[in-house]
């Protein structure tokens, strides 16, 4: 049984880290992220959390979707933690994984490279994994995904949009999707392990 002092004293847990995964599309961070999600299905304190986009999802992607007036409304509610545009398109992740963070687990987002500076903002501990690959790559995968939207604006906006701060680990996803995906888990596993033994501190 806990005695008062117990009770009375603060809780002491660091926080848990947010893993945003980002990169240009074609990139493969969908496909990462899957296969890093399997390999870590064990772990209950390393959480995936979807994204909600303006978009409906396909085989590449994993995310939940909105109209853009639903999205609009949702946001408005507060119903994101941090949401940002790009590609025409809107995009957020939900707030419920605040809790996740305050319970000391390590959350893994797929996120935006222009929504970095904002997030380390908000958040006291931020990884960014910078997943990223040659143009020739990147538009041979845009290709096969037969999408609408305009591949060469897509490539464009690899080309220049920029980290407000340097990654904190890059992967070059030129390889095979499970190389690429074993060395993410190797760095989520790096990053819970550093949270684990600080909260133990």
């Amino acid at each position: 049984m806990l005695s008062d002092a117990a009770r009375a004293a603060p809780d002491r847990r660091e926080p848990g880290a947010l893993v945003l995964v980002v990169g240009p599309s074609g990139a493969g961070k969908d496909s990462l992220m899957r296969l890093a999600r399997d390999r870590l299905a064990g772990e209950p304190d390393i959480v995936f959390v979807r994204r909600v986009v303006t978009r409906p999802s396909g085989p590449s992607e994993d995310h939940d979707t909105l109209s853009l007036e639903a999205f609009a409304a949702a946001r408005s509610s507060g119903a994101f933690c941090l949401s940002w545009s790009a590609n025409g398109l809107d995009y957020g992740l939900p707030s419920h994984l605040t809790e996740d963070l305050a319970r000391g687990r390590t959350v893994v987002a797929n996120g935006s490279r222009a929504a970095v500076p904002e997030a380390r903002r908000r958040f006291p501990r931020v990884v960014c994994v910078l997943v990223t690959a040659p143009a020739e790559i990147l538009a041979a995968r845009l290709a096969a995904r037969q999408r609408t939207e305009n591949i060469d604006a897509r490539l464009v906006r690899a080309a220049t949009v920029e980290l407000g701060s340097p990654a904190d680990a890059v992967i070059d996803n030129v390889g095979s999707p499970e190389d690429g995906a074993g060395r993410l888990v190797g760095i989520i596993l790096a990053i819970h392990g550093q949270t684990l033994k600080e909260q133990r501190a």
